[in-house]
């Protein structure tokens, strides 16, 4: 009996302000999915990563187009900086490379998914680099 009359208490007691914020977050979820979609193209430039010891990359491309997809209130908010393609060239060796930009790779903000990268695919050069090696201490 008091379990019961425990719940009855937490069910009921300040039923009112119980209600009201039920209203309020409906209100707020309705007028977030409400919002309409958007897409939007940016030119992002490549970032490369694990890049060999004793390797340049030289001949990398200007940038990569990156088109994205999100609510049109945060691609609003977005900027070109948030987002971000970085090229693994792990286990390279000096010569021609082809660097495969997929839409998985493509770092964006939660909320935004990528629709499409052009081009999928670029050429880069790593050559021997002409800087002495970084002596650690």
């Amino acid at each position: 009996m008091r379990f019961v009359r425990f719940l009855r208490q937490l069910v009921f007691h300040n039923w009112g302000l119980k209600l009201l914020a039920l209203a309020i977050s409906f209100s707020l979820w309705a007028a977030y999915t409400a919002e309409p979609f958007a897409e939007i193209t940016y030119v992002v430039p490549v970032a490369f990563v694990n890049v060999p010891p004793r390797l340049d990359v030289t001949d990398v491309p200007a940038g990569i187009r990156v088109r994205i997809r999100g609510r049109a209130g945060l691609l609003g908010r977005l900027s070109a900086s948030e987002v971000t393609v970085d090229a693994d060239l792990s286990n390279s060796q000096a010569g021609d490379r082809v660097v495969e930009v997929k839409p998985e790779l493509v770092a964006v903000p939660y909320g935004v998914t990528v629709v499409r990268v052009n081009p999928a695919e670029f050429h880069v050069t790593l050559v021997p680099s002409s800087a002495p090696p970084a002596t650690t201490e």
